[in-house]
């Protein structure tokens, strides 16, 4: 009788009056979205889990250009559906995937301009989603968008994890505070100007509301519409959607048929249950590719490393203006190239990313900044790249194409076609596309003509992931837009940067030991992350202008984790060839799989420690990573994830002896040892320390 009530209660709703509620409820009744409308015919939603409010009273509704729609709406009909099916990832964290939810959808008329909206909520065991959908109609056909008046409104002050938001970069540090004080520039930005705009952060934002639930704020399917940023209301803990920009203040453009992307609130009662949902992807349309046999998975050596820590030069004669030193050359020659090809082919890595192969370099300004500079075909008077690319084959090994559009999509989109059949043609799988820079900067008025995080660099960024496909290409995107769940649509799209990766450890203060146990909470919740882990040689040199020491903030062994923790399926072993030579430790990111068929979080404190457990996809192989922040810790972990019926070899790189990232960075301890699913192991981290395991069946 009990389960006959929750399926009624989550299949409930009225719809008679304007001031009448409708909601939904997820299928395990936890979760539930309430929707109402006020004597003014103004729209509301508050969202509760197991009877606790976590959004009170938040408001729905747009501002287009020449008409308001805030107000005066009726409900002319709702509808109900549920719907439970599996369907099967390409590649991922998970292998199979449940998409189970209830779904309300409202009918609404603005009474006094006869415009339709429709409001579409999905009810999620593992959070809440809403979109709002313009139907084909002769009131509404070609509109602006120029504010979306969407609230999220807690049910207390609680305890955020942020980072500020610009409209054009997502490089950020992170920050922990309540609600009400995210977006300080005050007390937490180090540059108050237009890179850390007062009040406002990125998504997806994480928010620790009590010992027993956390969620997380984001957004999915961002196919034709803008980045939203959350704005501080300063009134309480009230956030606001709040759209990036055309230059002219344009929002969205749009024409009906049409909807926006999802309104996420993913919930679970700990950081784990996070990393664990799939509700993100499921929120995307299936995957658009027929056959997706030639999309791999696999890790990467490349010219990049060497490149930031200044051993060599991205340019062939002259950087930002200035002629090469002689003890930093060019790096990516055709010599140098040929060198981390063999490396490659003796280790069994795949691919060899190299940078600077192409003119233009020498005619970027300081600011990474260009216009009509590169053609991405020619290469440089010291690289070949037919030539390269047929001692590549030889080997077993491809050139990854790396493309620095330096934002000039004016020059970079009308050549795309051409540039990925070039691509193809050389036998390459992979081309990685930065997007330093302003978008089309203009000289003359020494601005720039778009913002990164726009509706009009959303559509390029899906146009450039579109054409990739056409010509059976993975994307790596550098300074991209945000994840929001599109992997499962185009699933040769394999991972963005979009956070501040390991390259800030190579010419800036770096990042914290913190940095690493916050990311899997936050910016990775959105999709894969291209971190560039790997580095065993984390003592860096110096540089002359820096008043800082330059290094970074981890000890070898949690550079190994970071494999399993970052998630991605394709990942780079980051470090200079040389410093993995000799080091037994090398013999783990050799063999360390990059997709898998079940991820099980084993334990989780954001910003403090996290372990996960991944089980190789088409083995019965499990891999554990551990990581903590500036403090050491002892974890117990059980090992009741593995298969029950199985013996494994536990195959353990752990910090070595007085391991600490401070002063004794380097010891990697390795042992082996016989374990079951029965057993328990004692994980010691040193500080900013980790732990890498791998179980091997027997």
């Amino acid at each position: 009788m009990r389960s006959i009530y929750l399926l009624l209660l989550s299949l409930l709703f009225l719809s008679c009056g304007q001031n009448e509620v409708l909601e939904v409820a997820s299928p395990d009744a936890k979760n539930k979205i309430n929707f109402s409308i006020d004597e003014k015919g103004r729209v509301f939603y508050d969202i509760q889990r197991i009877d606790r409010p976590v959004l009170t009273k938040s408001a729905l509704g747009f501002t287009l250009k020449n008409t308001d729609l805030s107000d005066d709406f009726e409900v002319l009909s709702s509808s109900v559906t549920s719907s439970s099916t599996t369907w099967e990832t390409v590649w991922g964290q998970h292998q199979e995937v449940l998409n189970h939810y209830n779904e309300l959808t409202l009918h609404l008329k603005q009474k006094k301009s006869g415009i339709l909206i429709d409001i579409i909520a999905k009810a999620f065991d593992d959070g809440i989603a809403f979109r709002y959908a313009f139907p084909a109609q002769n009131k509404l056909k070609d509109f602006v968008i120029m504010d979306e008046k969407t609230e999220f409104n807690f049910a207390g002050d609680y305890k955020a994890w942020w980072n500020f938001a610009d409209y054009d970069n997502y490089e950020k540090e992170y920050y922990n505070s309540p609600i009400t004080s995210i977006g300080d520039t005050v007390n937490f930005a180090r540059r108050p100007d237009k890179e850390e705009r007062a009040n406002m952060c990125n998504t997806p934002l994480t928010v620790e509301v009590s010992d027993d639930l956390v969620i997380s704020i984001h957004e999915a399917d961002l196919t034709d519409y803008a980045g939203m940023n959350l704005l501080n209301q300063k009134n309480g803990p009230k956030l606001k959607a709040h759209l990036t920009p055309w230059m002219n203040g344009d929002l969205v453009r749009a024409k009906t048929p049409f909807q926006s992307p999802w309104r996420t609130i993913q919930m679970g009662e700990n950081a784990g249950d996070l990393v664990e949902s799939n509700m993100i992807m499921n929120l995307n349309p299936p995957c658009v590719y027929e056959n997706t046999d030639w999309i791999e998975t696999y890790t990467y050596i490349g010219i990049w490393w060497e490149l930031h820590i200044g051993k060599t030069s991205w340019a062939e004669k002259t950087q930002f203006g200035k002629p090469l030193s002689k003890n930093r050359p060019h790096g990516a020659t055709t010599e140098n190239a040929k060198y981390h090809i063999d490396f490659a082919a003796k280790h069994g890595i795949k691919d060899v990313l190299i940078e600077g192969w192409d003119k233009g370099w020498d005619d970027m300004t300081g600011s990474w900044t260009g216009y009509g500079i590169f053609d991405w075909s020619t290469s440089t008077s010291d690289f070949d790249i037919q030539e390269v690319c047929d001692y590549a084959k030889e080997k077993g090994v491809r050139m990854m194409m790396y493309h620095e559009t330096i934002s000039d999509i004016d020059h970079y989109e009308p050549r795309m076609d051409t540039l990925f059949k070039m691509c193809s043609d050389l036998g390459i799988k992979t081309v990685k596309v930065g997007y330093t820079g302003d978008v089309n900067y203009d000289y003359e008025r020494n601005t720039y003509r778009q913002h990164h995080h726009g509706q009009y660099m959303v559509r390029h960024y899906k146009k450039m992931i579109q054409t990739a496909g056409e010509h059976q290409l993975l994307i790596i995107n550098h300074e991209p837009i945000k994840f929001t769940g599109e992997q499962r649509t185009y699933p040769n799209i394999m991972a963005r940067e979009g956070v501040r990766g390991q390259e800030y450890n190579a010419w800036s203060k770096g990042n914290s030991p913190e940095h690493g146990v916050v990311l899997p909470f936050t910016r990775i919740l959105g999709g894969p992350i291209d971190f560039t882990p790997g580095i065993f040689e984390v003592m860096l040199p110096q540089r002359k202008w820096a008043k800082f020491e330059i290094r970074v903030r981890t000890t070898v062994a949690k550079q190994l984790a970071y494999y399993l923790t970052m998630f991605s399926p394709i990942q780079m072993l980051a470090d200079l060839p040389k410093n993995y030579e000799g080091k037994p430790a090398f013999e783990f990111l050799k063999t360390v799989p990059t997709n898998w068929s079940k991820t099980k979080v084993l334990n989780a404190k954001i910003g403090d420690y996290y372990t996960v457990a991944r089980k190789e996809r088409g083995t019965d192989n499990w891999y554990l990573g551990s990581i903590t922040d500036e403090n050491a810790r002892q974890l117990t972990v059980k090992l009741d994830f593995l298969d029950a019926d199985k013996t494994y070899e536990a195959i353990i790189y752990a910090d070595g002896k007085d391991a600490d990232w401070v002063t004794n960075p380097y010891p990697v301890e390795t042992s082996k040892k016989q374990v079951t699913s029965k057993d328990e192991l004692e994980i010691k981290l040193a500080t900013s320390g980790g732990q890498a395991i791998a179980f091997i069946a027997q």
